[in-house]
């Protein structure tokens, strides 16, 4: 027998969690009794010192295992796995970096007037039909339309780039799902009219930043005028249309959101507890500790019976990477740039290819690289024990990383309890959800 790679111990209140990160399972004891179950004053576990009593009882949640499992080579062929969807294509398409609004945490340059041209709209039809017939085991397209704000070149880029693909023998053959990230001013009827016309839409991801004194402060329009009335009333239009929305509410430590009386302005609307999916995350710039402000306000929009989630709700792990570690993934901009990662500018540094008018796409080093960077080959990643929950952090930041030793947490041990604890509290909470519905 031998102990799993991936135990860790949780401090409770008057209890200690032994979590397994990899078997998704957990054993729990009294503080008082952590000797029998061989934690010692560090939180360590050992073998050798576990009342053999409670031996079957940690076998059977997979603390303790037979000596052939090899855990390390099941973490690797799971993270592959993931990583090589082979059936799905996942586009990031970015009409423009122009926006009308001016939120202070957005870190991308709108002083442009650039936008996807016509023949660019060919090229990537072009680009996408030559992927697809190198690749038949494709059957879906996932486009997601980001910005700048997408909604401002609606008519001239996103209408004529769906028709195109519609058009095209190839993709037409496939199924093409679609998704908006966007600030919802400009949600109008004839984008919800297209859409009930062309039932390829999955999700439309809206912000707002508080109520709406809070908001409007933090979030305007180049008119200087309420963008959060606007912007609710477009929700609530898109909500009786069946549409589904992800309300995303970011968090700072400035942010004061009283949640309930912001869900109040879709509590009268029939579709609102289906199709509104509420969305907490923390802001970039803010640090970790926004995550207890978050927690209370995620709380509190599950008790008025919205479906809600943060980070640690769907984190990142080795069932669930992030698109940037796809080969089957990349984001598209303006002049056939081809990026892989949106949370960063869009500037020279960190383009990684661009579509010629043939539909090639000619990619450089900085790719090459990143499709050779995995987090198994980092020795402290493979074995810290929360490596499946965590599946080495941000890829981007590893690339940044000219040291090569970046970590998430930042060799944190407090840090990586809580995040353990969080993602362990939120798969508790999912499923106490599943069995009510």
């Amino acid at each position: 027998m031998k102990l799993s790679l991936y135990n860790i111990i949780i401090p409770y209140k008057k209890y200690l969690l032994l979590y397994n990160t990899l078997w998704s399972s957990v054993v729990m004891c009294f503080s008082s009794d952590m000797s029998k179950w061989g934690i010692d004053d560090k939180l360590h576990l050992s073998l050798s010192n576990i009342d053999h009593r409670l031996i079957s009882t940690l076998k059977e949640n997979k603390i303790i295992l037979d000596d052939d499992i090899d855990e390390r080579n099941m973490v690797k062929n799971i993270l592959e796995e993931t990583n090589n969807v082979k059936d799905v294509l996942e586009l990031t398409i970015i009409p423009s970096l122009a926006c009308n609004f001016s939120c202070w945490y957005c870190y991308e340059n709108h002083d442009t007037k650039d936008h996807i041209s016509q023949p660019e709209i060919k090229h990537i039809v072009l680009a996408l039909e030559k992927i697809t017939i190198n690749k038949p085991e494709i059957t879906t397209i996932k486009i997601s339309f980001f910005g700048g704000e997408p909604l401002l070149y609606f008519k001239i880029v996103v209408i004529p780039l769906i028709e195109n693909l519609k058009k095209d023998p190839v993709l037409n053959a496939l199924t093409i799902k679609v998704g908006f990230t966007t600030n919802g001013y400009l949600i109008s009827n004839k984008f919800i009219n297209y859409f009930t016309e062309n039932p390829i839409l999955e999700a439309i991801q809206v912000t707002l930043d508080g109520n709406k004194e809070r908001h409007n402060k933090v979030r305007f329009s180049c008119k200087g005028d309420n963008s959060y009335s606007r912007i609710t009333k477009n929700i609530i239009d898109c909500l009786k249309h069946k549409i589904n929305i992800v309300l995303r509410l970011n968090i700072s430590e400035d942010t004061k959101l009283d949640i309930a009386k912001l869900l109040k302005e879709f509590t009268n609307i029939e579709e609102a507890k289906q199709y509104l999916h509420i969305s907490i995350q923390k802001v970039w710039q803010s640090d970790y500790s926004v995550y207890n402000t978050i927690d209370r306000l995620l709380a509190e929009s599950r008790s008025l019976g919205f479906d809600s989630a943060s980070y640690f709700t769907y984190p990142s792990s080795i069932w669930s990477t992030c698109y940037a570690d796809k080969p089957n993934s990349m984001v598209i901009n303006p002049n056939g740039k081809v990026f892989k990662c949106t949370a960063r500018d869009f500037s020279p540094a960190q383009e990684e290819g661009h579509i010629t008018e043939y539909g090639d796409i000619q990619w450089n080093d900085i790719h090459e690289k990143r499709m050779h960077l995995s987090p198994l080959n980092n020795k402290e990643c493979i074995k810290c024990n929360i490596f499946p929950i965590c599946a080495g952090g941000c890829s981007q930041k590893v690339l940044e990383d000219k040291i090569g030793k970046h970590c998430n947490l930042m060799k944190n041990e407090k840090l990586r309890i809580d995040y353990a604890r969080r993602v362990l509290f939120e798969e508790i909470e999912q499923e106490k959800i599943e069995r009510k519905r």
